[in-house]
Formats: C-alpha cells, structure tokens, sequence
C-alpha cells in the first residue's frame, strides 16, 4: 500500500446492480397483484358482497378460494397479451356478462351461464337481455378489447399455456373433480348451489359460477337415420298393448318435498297413511338433499338423469334444447284424451316449471300466483291451499292427469328444543312431515267422496337435507344407497295399488310413468317407454342410460320418430 493509499482510506464497496431477472419478476408481480386486486373489486360489486353479506362468514373464501377460477381465466388471457391488458380485458369481460347476468335474473329468476353462449340463436336473443340503461358499464368491454388487441403478442409458450388453462376451466366436466368440490365444499367454501343458481352466482363469484355451469353441453345432433337406428336397437314388447277397456281413471302425481322414511323414527309421520288406504313401497331418487327438477325430470320423462354428465339440470341446462313435442308422460296422456295440469304452490319461474311445463306437455300450469295459501314462518306454504286448487279444478268432462309439486316439507330444517343433541332439525322436519301427511289424507278423503275412478300416487324426490342425523344413524357413505331411498305411496278405487306398489319397489324413479302407463291401463305405442317397463320388470336395478340419439328423439325433436 503507498502512502497515498493509506491516507485516502478504506474505498467504499460499490453498489451491486439488481439482476434484471428479479426486476422482472418484481415488477410482474406488482402488477400481478393489482390486476388481482381490480378482479377481486368486480367479483365484489357483480356479487354485492356488502359488509352485511359478508358478516360472519369465512373471508378467506371470498379473497382466495372464490377467485382460483378468475386468476386460471386471467392465464388464458395473459397468454395471448401483456398481462395488464389482459387483466383490464377480462375484468371488463365479466363487467359485461354481469350486466347480462344481473337483466337476465331481474326477467327470469335465473343468471347468466355458459350454456347461453351455445344455443341456438342465442346470439340475437342475448340483445334482449340488456337496457340501454345498463349499456354503460357494460361497455367498457369497447375499450378494453381495443387496448387488448394492441397490446397481443405470441411466444412459443402461448398456446401451450393457453391449452393447460383450457384444460383446467374444462376440468368441471369431469365427474371426480365435481365430486370433489361436493365432498370438500364445507372448508374449500365453493359449491355449486344446484337449487339456486342465482344465489350459486352472488356467493361462488361470477368466474366461478361460470365455471361451474360449462357442466356437460349438449352439442351434438343426430340424423333420422341415426335416431332410426338406435330405436330400432331397444329391445321394447312389440305391439305394445291396447288401452284397458271402462272409464279412464283420474291420475293424480304428487311430488312429496323431502318425503323420507326415517330408519331411526319408531313411529314415522307416514305410518297413518296405511289407515287411509295408502300402500307403501320404495324408490331410488337420482339426487339427494335437494336439486327437486332432476327427480321431476326422471318422473315426467322416463329418461334417468345418470345419461348427462353430472352437474346436469335437464329443465335449466337444456331448457331450450327441449321441444314442443317432447314424448314425455304429459303428452303421451294428452295423446289419449286427458286434460293435463301441473300445479306448484310457489312461483311459476321456481326451477323454470313456467317454461319446462308447457314443453313437456301441460296445458296448464297452476302455481301460488293463483292459490289461496297458508305461509308457514319460514316462508314456504303448507300444502291444503294446493290441493284445493287441484280439487277446484273441473274436469270438462273428461279424465284428468294432475302433477301436484308440494313444498310444505323444503328446507332447510331449524334446531328446536325436541331435539336430540346432534340431531338438530329431525323435530321440525317430523313435525311438517306430519302435518303434510294430514293434508294429504285430507285429499284423498274429497277423491273417494267424489265417486269418479282415480289413482293416487305419491314419490318422495330426495331424502330431506338432515346430513349430520343422518350420518349419526350409520349413513356416514355418501355412496350409501339408503340416502337415496324414497317413499312411493299408492291409492286407487279403480285398480289394484298393491300390484303397482310391487312393481315399483326398489326401482329407480324413471321406471314410474311407463309402468304406470301400463298399470292404468293408458299403454302406449312410444318405443322408449315400452323398453323402460320391460328393463325395469326384468330387475330392480337396470341401471338405464339410453343413446343420446334415443334422448334426442325423446326431448330434442320437433318431429319424433
């Protein structure tokens, strides 16, 4: 060291640059999070989570678990751009489809789903959705689409990723995954609310409501020669045979909300039913705890539900895919004479029956709008207002086939001092059950004074939602086959109710309208419905799922084979 070395002193040690990777990094996570948090204020204010809808629930659901499926959506656009471009586009892309969603609930009770964008005309009928007074949050979707497209650019990895984010927001089509998010819903705080897709929307969040709704589309349509074809492979009893000679009975299909059995009740609200001339016997319900229109579905059309994908509502996934001359058990009564009423003692646009009922054949459709009920505390009505409607309704001289949809039994089902520990709701739920009960016997009592021949049958369309009794009493499977067991109740003073009864044990709910059909004697020349009486007599379990090109000719066709 030389003298002026020593002087100076120590140097002082030079700056070390920032790698450019890290300033990179850093700056693209900076901008990460804002985009996140500009698409965590849209989901907020398209799903009005007020400090009120907030209160008392998980927050970390709303800022992480409700926005996996927006950041997954934020990768398929970020491949093909700058990523706050790409953020800004997207936020405004759910800015528009939530102005359609908010119109569409606001007319029909129901949001904006996926299916929207894939039928037919749907593109003109969108229009009709939005007011002009409601263009204008909407149409920042303009600007942002054109600052977008400036700013596209493809590298090798576009579409690569743009596929692995395809595949990932497809992932919901894939019956493990559903299952999973199903069994999993009470900590990952995402369900998909099958019996209210509107509440489903406002708590999962848009991205992840649409998600849910890409659940199985029906796409593919099929030639005459290919629907030909697959009729003329159903093994149906040809001919089938002719109608019973006499007077035609009155038939009257009672839907019985939650109706159960329960193992574990000594003494079932049901039991009184076998003193007022009911016989009783069993069926399997395609779903439980709720989601009524698929049991409905089975009920009225004979087609099971298993034939979709899971996640599948036939009355809202393909409401506009079914026709006016869909073969289902309305119109095939229709077809021999029966005037044919459906009635609900709640709203008309409840699961959309309002547009579903006519489709499948229903002249009418009489809902609370037209009943004079009694409104139980939680706000659902009991039944005697509706089975005075169906009584009230007159027969214009000819028989009648009423489809009566009770809800004096719907959930959900509140904790009461009766209650076992653990048990919580099981004395509520007895308690309407039985007053249920009542009405119907009551019913019943007006049928037999009456003196014109009638059959009276009863379904119950899934177990009530009492998941923890239930688990409690041994049913602790989600795959245990006594939580999809339901009552079918029978009564006639014109045919033989055992005979129905036992041919209905133990089957699933779709085997109901042909062998009934047979057992009133109104059989039938549709082939379909012929090859479901003759797999449902050769065994309790026949484990139905018919061509898609059967379906399509049940329900899809304007002119059925």
């Amino acid at each position: 060291m030389t003298i002026t070395q020593a002087e100076a002193g120590p140097r002082p040690a030079q700056a070390r640059r920032v790698p450019g990777w890290l300033w990179t990094a850093l700056r693209t996570a900076l901008i990460l999070l804002v985009v996140y948090g500009i698409l965590l204020a849209v989901h907020a204010y398209l799903g009005r989570w007020t400090p009120d809808y907030l209160k008392g629930r998980d927050l970390w659901h709303f800022w992480f678990s409700r926005m996996v499926v927006p950041m997954v959506m934020l990768g398929l656009f970020a491949a093909w751009a700058r990523l706050f471009p790409a953020g800004l586009m997207l936020a405004a892309a759910f800015l528009f489809i939530g102005t359609l969603s908010a119109i569409k609930r606001e007319s029909t009770g129901e949001p904006f789903q996926v299916s929207d964008l894939f039928l037919s005309g749907q593109s003109m009928h969108l229009l009709h959705y939005v007011s002009w007074q409601q263009w204008l949050i909407g149409a920042t979707v303009i600007p942002a689409a054109v600052y977008y497209t400036a700013s596209l650019r493809l590298r090798w990895w576009s579409v690569p990723a743009a596929l692995v984010f395809i595949g990932l927001l497809s992932t919901y089509r894939i019956e493990t995954v559903v299952n999973w998010i199903h069994d999993n819903s009470y900590w990952i705080g995402v369900e998909n609310l099958t019996f209210s897709q509107a509440e489903s929307e406002r708590m999962n969040g848009l991205g992840t409501h649409l998600y849910f709704s890409t659940a199985g589309l029906r796409l593919k349509t099929y030639t005459e020669a290919e629907v030909a074809k697959a009729l003329d492979a159903l093994k149906a009893p040809q001919p089938a045979a002719a109608a019973a000679p006499g007077e035609a009975p009155d038939i009257y299909l009672v839907l019985g909300e939650a109706w159960w059995r329960d193992p574990d009740d000594k003494a079932s609200p049901l039991d009184p039913l076998s003193q007022a001339g009911f016989v009783e016997s069993a069926a399997v319900s395609p779903v439980y705890g709720g989601t009524t229109p698929n049991s409905e579905f089975e009920v009225l059309t004979g087609v099971p539900v298993k034939s979709f994908q899971d996640g599948i509502i036939p009355y809202q996934h393909y409401l506009q895919y079914i026709t006016d001359a869909a073969r289902g058990l309305p119109r095939l009564l229709g077809g021999q004479g029966y005037g044919t009423t459906a009635y609900h003692n709640f709203t008309r646009r409840f699961w959309l029956r309002d547009q579903v009922y006519p489709k499948l054949g229903f002249n009418r459709f009489v809902s609370m709008e037209e009943m004079t009920l009694t409104i139980q505390p939680n706000d659902w009505p009991t039944d005697e207002g509706l089975y005075r409607a169906v009584l009230d309704t007159p027969s214009n001289g000819k028989p009648q086939f009423h489809f009566i949809v009770t809800v004096e039994t719907h959930g959900p089902y509140v904790k009461s001092p009766e209650d076992v520990e653990g048990h919580n709701g099981v004395a509520d739920y007895r308690t309407r059950l039985g007053h249920a009960v009542d009405n119907l016997t009551a019913f019943k009592k007006e049928l037999d004074a009456r003196g014109r021949p009638y059959v009276l049958v009863v379904f119950g369309d899934h177990l009530p939602g009492l998941r923890l009794h239930q688990w409690k009493n041994g049913m602790k499977s989600e795959g245990d086959p006594r939580l999809h067991q339901v009552p079918v109740l029978v009564a006639s003073n014109a045919k033989d109710a055992t005979a129905f009864a036992a041919e209905m044990r133990n089957r699933p709910l779709y085997c109901l309208p042909p062998l009934m059909l047979d057992w009133t004697g109104r059989t039938t020349a549709d082939r379909y419905m012929n090859y479901v009486a003759g797999q449902c007599r050769e065994t309790d379990q026949p484990k139905l799922i018919p061509a898609e090109a059967v379906i399509q000719n049940q329900l899809f066709s304007l002119k059925p084979l």
